[in-house]
């Protein structure tokens, strides 16, 4: 078997289902360290493909600077539940009740290098943007303290964040589109940061191309 490359990075994956954010971030360079999903059917297609169980709750990750291993890099698929103070206060106060808290709260004690989150591209409208921007608003507070880059929008605007992809642009057949959450500790990485640009040259492929 051939020697595994040397790690230059380690992460964390958190609501885990069956470790697609894993394997792009292995194919990076990064090492998993730890990974965390409640579902159990995803729990056991993810033990089939990575060897190792993620099963767990988020929430029962406890005390966090101990439960909770140190790593470079956070990637969490956080589920979007409603934000019922979204918009009031607009800081990590108002995601109280919410899973994405648990998210921001690891951010906040183990303070990794940098953070990815996934979430369904309707997070971008949802109560009218108010839930985004609760979000982003939660991230980049004292208690939490990142910094979020200024990314080039499709339309040529800049978004403070976030940008969208869609697997069907990178070699999947299906129309997936997502949003995705980025920061740094370190505001010079964030100046540098740009997000990924598909391929204009790439085939998209049909389902009938991949299945047997």
């Amino acid at each position: 078997m051939p020697r595994q490359p040397k790690a230059t990075f380690t992460f964390i994956d958190l609501f885990a289902g069956i470790g697609g954010m894993r394997i792009a971030a292995e194919r990076a360079g990064g090492r998993c360290v730890q990974s965390v999903e409640i579902d159990d059917a995803a729990c056991d297609t993810y033990e089939r493909n990575f060897k190792q169980s993620p099963k767990g709750d988020i929430t029962k990750l406890r005390p966090r600077e101990k439960v909770v291993a140190a790593h470079d890099l956070t990637l969490a698929g956080f589920p979007c539940q409603a934000f019922s103070l979204a918009g009031k206060q607009g800081g990590f106060a108002d995601t109280r009740g919410t899973l994405f808290r648990d998210v921001a709260d690891i951010l906040r004690r183990k303070r990794p290098r940098a953070f990815v989150l996934e979430n369904v591209k309707g997070l971008i409208g949802h109560d009218k943007g108010r839930t985004l921007t609760t979000i982003l608003n939660a991230l980049e507070s004292k208690a939490v303290g990142y910094t979020l880059p200024d990314v080039i929008g499709p339309n040529g605007r800049t978004q403070r964040g976030w940008f969208t992809l869609n697997a069907l642009d990178f070699g999947l057949p299906q129309n997936r589109e997502r949003i995705f959450i980025v920061g740094f500790k370190d505001p010079a990485a964030a100046a540098s940061f740009r997000a990924p640009v598909p391929s204009r040259r790439r085939k998209r492929k049909l389902l009938m191309d991949i299945l047997e």
